[in-house]
């Protein structure tokens, strides 16, 4: 582009959108990984797709309400536990980073994906707050 219009280029560091873009998103040592939270985000949507469709389905009336069954109280449950390991990570990296398989490595990705999707988990909790306020 002509930088004498002062309009920068997608290679020119002006803009910090495209430095995040160029070096997070399409960086070809991380492009893997962004597409495994890609499809996790994925899989994620789709499963609340669901269980918000065909959710009344899957419960019968004789089963008591708990975290698993009332599916705002498991979307808190999944926000905590995002918030709480990625808080445990930036202070005790670690005591989180050790388990990256098995059940513990649950809370490993958990602290992944607060750290990747930090704005989106952010707004997730604001709603969730909002929506317990107000409903």
């Amino acid at each position: 582009m002509d930088k004498a219009l002062g309009h920068g280029s997608f290679h020119d560091d002006s803009w910090a959108i495209t430095r995040f873009i160029r070096d997070e998103v399409l960086h070809p040592k991380k492009v893997s990984a962004n597409i495994g939270v890609l499809y996790g985000a994925g899989v994620f949507a789709g499963a609340v797709y669901f269980l918000e469709k065909y959710g009344e389905l899957l419960i019968q009336d004789s089963v008591a309400a708990s975290a698993l069954f009332n599916f705002q109280s498991l979307l808190l449950v999944v926000l905590l536990t995002i918030c709480t390991c990625t808080f445990l990570r930036a202070q005790a990296p670690a005591l989180v980073d050790r388990n990256k398989t098995g059940f513990m490595g649950l809370f490993w990705k958990a602290a992944r994906i607060g750290e990747r999707l930090s704005p989106y988990v952010s707004l997730a909790c604001f709603v969730m707050a909002f929506q317990i306020l107000m409903y």
